[in-house]
């Protein structure tokens, strides 16, 4: 905890900063804070959510009243805010803002004291998220998450109520920081390794945090890992230290482990690591890369330069080109994804299709060619193939399961009717499924699909039954091993 150093000569500062731009607000830190980054010609200033106070310890709760001061809080560039709770005072700042029989927010009195500043926090997480998203920068003096036990309530007929939990904590001012992004565990300790890249901000962390302890842990939960940049680390393997960088946003995050000398250490950081971090927030400082504009480049840097640019764009048209040849080949072929994920008339397309990819030319859709005869004949097979004898009828279903007996073995009643239409005995049946449709082929029970009973039914019947993935293997290696077409339609009976 620390105390505002009110007693201690300051350093002299100019009235007006030499850098109007980026406006920082300091939370929480010393009033020596503020005087070093003005002396060093930053426009700051300071701002507190307010001080934890003492009640009588119970069960009971008491109502969260809090004084804050964060001016102009709205339109900061750089926030900078030390989890530390200031010192904890012997009575709430400022009154309770409705009576008590309005809902309000309470805390529970089983600390001994009440810290209002979640309170405050989840005021102000809008304006912050607001300046995350359109590029600002924030840098955490981390403290493990607040175990607080605070309530929506009043007082109805002299007895308190709770209406509702409320969840917020000491991490409340950024959505993205919150519970369900990040789980932050209290730990301490004072072994830091930094990470091995090379970079300005970890050059300044292998200096730093030889006189740094870390009071918690950082584990980014799923949604949040790709935005996640581990910096520091314990013993452990707990990231105790890390670099937030949301999608579509210059805005970033910098959570660190308390320091010692914060003043120079924050003073440092804006100096020499934040600009790199975030140059488009220091665009009037000096030592910006203002010397890599086009108008002080150097002749051979911007030859290299435009070569560049002529590579990219190649590579772009190269990349669009394939993207186009991808497209095509996924048209041309679709048939073979439609085979393991069709049912009904689509599926049926699609095997058509593949029939003829593997050679079969005579092949009659027989429900499309009772569509156009506008008959009303009965239910029939679903193909039919002439190219060889024995002429094959085939039937073919999609199903979300395992093939029944009435799946496998239907096509069996439209044999003896085409023997009889056609006046022939060489006519063979084939079932074809596309069985557990819904899941990826590979995770389907693609070892145990057809039971022994329908099996010996096939054979009895002198019917052929295969799965669509069959076929789609079938197909797969002739293209694959340019086996001979003529092979396959074998399988077929």
């Amino acid at each position: 905890m620390w105390k505002r150093d009110t007693d201690k000569e300051k350093p002299s500062k100019k009235d007006t900063p030499k850098y109007q731009k980026p406006k920082i607000l300091l939370i929480d830190l010393p009033d020596s804070v503020l005087d070093s980054v003005r002396f060093a010609g930053f426009n700051a200033s300071t701002g507190t959510f307010g001080s934890p106070y003492k009640v009588e310890l119970s069960d009971g709760y008491r109502p969260v009243i809090y004084k804050a001061d964060l001016p102009n809080y709205t339109e900061q560039e750089i926030i900078i805010i030390d989890l530390t709770p200031p010192e904890t005072l012997d009575n709430p700042e400022g009154e309770k803002m409705t009576s008590e029989g309005e809902n309000d927010w309470w805390a529970k009195c089983s600390r001994g004291e009440i810290d209002p500043r979640p309170r405050v926090m989840n005021r102000v997480h809008n304006a912050f998220d607001r300046i995350l998203g359109h590029g600002g920068l924030f840098v955490i003096f981390a403290q493990s998450r607040l175990r607080q036990d605070l309530v929506w309530g009043k007082i109805s007929y002299g007895a308190f109520r709770i209406d509702s939990k409320i969840n917020a904590d000491n991490w409340s001012f950024l959505s993205i920081l919150s519970p369900g992004y990040f789980e932050i565990k209290s730990d301490s300790g004072e072994e830091i390794s930094v990470s091995h890249y090379d970079s300005q901000l970890l050059r300044f962390l292998r200096e730093t945090v030889r006189n740094a302890r870390y009071t918690a842990t950082f584990n980014p939960r799923y949604e949040m890992k790709k935005n996640w940049i581990p910096i520091l680390s314990n013993k452990f393997a707990g990231f105790v230290g890390g670099l937030v960088k949301p999608e579509d946003s210059k805005g970033r995050v910098l959570i660190l482990p308390q320091i010692s000398k914060k003043p120079e250490a924050i003073v440092t950081l804006l100096q020499e690591v934040l600009p790199d971090l975030s140059p488009h927030l220091f665009s009037h400082i000096e030592g910006s890369p203002w010397v890599e504009k086009e108008e002080y480049e150097l002749d051979s840097v911007l030859k290299y330069k435009a070569k560049k640019i002529e590579i990219q764009q190649r590579a772009k048209r190269e990349l669009e080109m394939r993207d186009k040849k991808i497209l095509g080949e996924r048209d041309k072929l679709g048939f073979l994804h439609g085979i393991i994920t069709k049912t009904g008339t689509d599926l049926v397309e699609s095997v058509k299709f593949s029939l003829e990819f593997i050679g079969f030319k005579q092949i009659i859709d027989v429900d499309k060619q009772i569509l156009e005869q506008d008959t009303k004949a009965p239910k029939q097979e679903d193909l039919q193939v002439h190219d060889k004898s024995p002429t094959l009828l085939i039937e073919i279903k999609g199903i979300s399961g395992l093939p029944h007996e009435s799946d496998t073995i239907q096509v069996v009643k439209y044999v003896p009717r085409r023997m009889k239409d056609w006046n022939k005995v060489d006519v063979r049946g084939v079932s074809i499924i596309n069985h557990q449709r819904n899941v990826p082929a590979l995770e389907r029970d693609n070892q145990n699909i057809f039971t022994e009973q329908q099996v010996e039914d096939a054979e009895n019947h002198d019917i052929t039954i295969l799965t669509t993935w069959d076929l789609f293997l079938l197909i797969r290696g002739m293209m694959k091993w340019e086996w001979d077409p003529k092979a396959i339609p074998c399988v077929f009976g």
